[in-house]
């Protein structure tokens, strides 16, 4: 686990058996699995044989290009401050948008991770998957079309936080947010 990570994810009084990292909880191009070292050897048929090997497989594994963009992102990660910044970056929009929510009296929620987070648009409490589901789909749609015609790109779900967001980007987000909001509440 990277170092930085460790203070966000993992308490130290609980040691997990294993620890998966998608690139999207990671905001980045890498994924990874992590554990004990007799979890991990059964990814070894070496070590486990035949019978108690287990194969890993994913969209990217094996790939060069996919692991040079890895190596890459570990090495900004691995800079002082980078996981204080990315999360503060994902405090302050998630902040934004919940107070902008509220402002438009538009019923919603904002769930997640600061690196990756959205809003579910729902009166009822979000403690779990199920919770999001149900959401109101259609007003999220219309949301997310609302964004994109304020050139903010976002996918069906989910907000994704990077390292490489700026003052500026923060601050049109906020806007188009702002404008998006009023359209739906109008």
């Amino acid at each position: 686990i990277l170092k930085g990570e460790q203070k966000y994810y993992v308490s130290m009084a609980h040691t997990p058996d294993d620890i998966r990292h998608t690139r999207e909880a990671w905001a980045s191009a890498l994924a990874a699995i992590a554990g004990r070292a007799d979890i991990m050897a059964h990814f070894d048929r070496g070590a486990v044989g035949d019978d108690g090997f287990l194969m890993q497989v994913g969209t990217l594994s094996g790939n060069p290009v996919a692991a040079a963009a890895g190596l890459a992102t570990l090495e900004i990660l691995r800079r002082p401050g980078a996981y204080e910044s990315l999360f503060a970056t994902g405090r302050e929009l998630m902040g934004a948008l919940t107070e902008l929510l509220k402002r438009h009296g538009v019923t919603a929620q904002v769930t997640g991770e600061p690196p990756l987070f959205d809003a579910v648009f729902s009166g009822e409490p979000v403690r779990d998957y199920r919770g999001t589901l149900r959401g109101d789909a259609d007003m999220l749609r219309r949301f997310n079309a609302l964004l994109r015609e304020r050139g903010i790109l976002k996918g069906e779900q989910k907000y994704y936080v990077s390292m490489a967001h700026t003052p500026d980007d923060i601050r049109h987000t906020r806007e188009a947010w702002a404008s998006a909001l009023a359209a739906l509440a109008g």
